[in-house]
Order: C-alpha cells, then structure tokens, then sequence
C-alpha cells in the first residue's frame, strides 16, 4: 500500500502549494520540491526488483549486456529530465525547461550511438 502513502503525499503538497500560492511563492516551490524529491525516493525502492527481473529476461534470451546498459541508462535520462522539467515548468521557467529537454534528447541520442552502429553492421552483413 506504499502507493496510498504517495498519493496522500502529492495530494497533502498540492494542498499547502495552494495555500502558499498567493503570497509565498518560493515556499510553495520548496514544497514542490521537497514532495517530488520524497516519491522519487519511495519510488527508488521499487527500481531493484523490475531491474533484476529485466536482467534475468535478457539473460535468458542470450541477448548482449550492453543493450541491457543502455536501456537503464536511457531510462535513467528519462525519469531525470522529466524531473527537471516539471519543476522548471512549476517554477514559471519554460525556457529552462524546454533547455532541459533538449538536453535530455541529446544524451539519449549519444548513448544509442552503439545500438545505431550495431544497427548499421547488421544492415551491411545483409548487403
């Protein structure tokens, strides 16, 4: 039931985020911040069991442990510049965020650099 925790969580930050909209609006962003941080953590525990059992599927499958690398690293990027967006976006800073973003695109795009060259050696075997 840690989900319930969660949501009472978000549910209770939101509340006070309003309360403090008006006339303490860096606290409201502590606020935010704070809250995010906290599920972030509480979601972290959940990351161990669906990275093991991802791992033992690719195990399985024979497949190369560099795939497997990339992908925790690219979904890694994701939950990060997700992150990082919602509380430039939250804060009143789209243009930061929008900067975060691409950021985040242009990692992602440098760690698939190996499945692209990989993708261009099978390509070429087949030629």
């Amino acid at each position: 039931m840690k989900i319930v925790s969660i949501a009472g969580l978000c549910i209770i930050a939101a509340i006070l985020c309003k309360l403090f909209s008006n006339e303490g609006k860096e606290y409201a962003l502590y606020i935010k911040i704070a809250a995010a941080a906290s599920v972030m953590s509480a979601v972290m525990i959940y990351i161990s069991p669906i990275a093991e059992t991802v791992r033992e599927i690719y195990e399985r499958a024979g497949a190369d442990k560099e795939y497997l690398t990339i992908l925790f690293k690219a979904l890694g990027i994701c939950y990060i510049t997700q992150f990082a967006c919602d509380i430039c976006k939250d804060s009143g800073e789209n243009a930061l965020a929008t900067h975060a973003e691409l950021a985040g695109k242009v990692s992602l795009m440098m760690i698939a650099l190996p499945l692209f060259k990989s993708l261009a050696d099978v390509i070429d075997g087949f030629m």
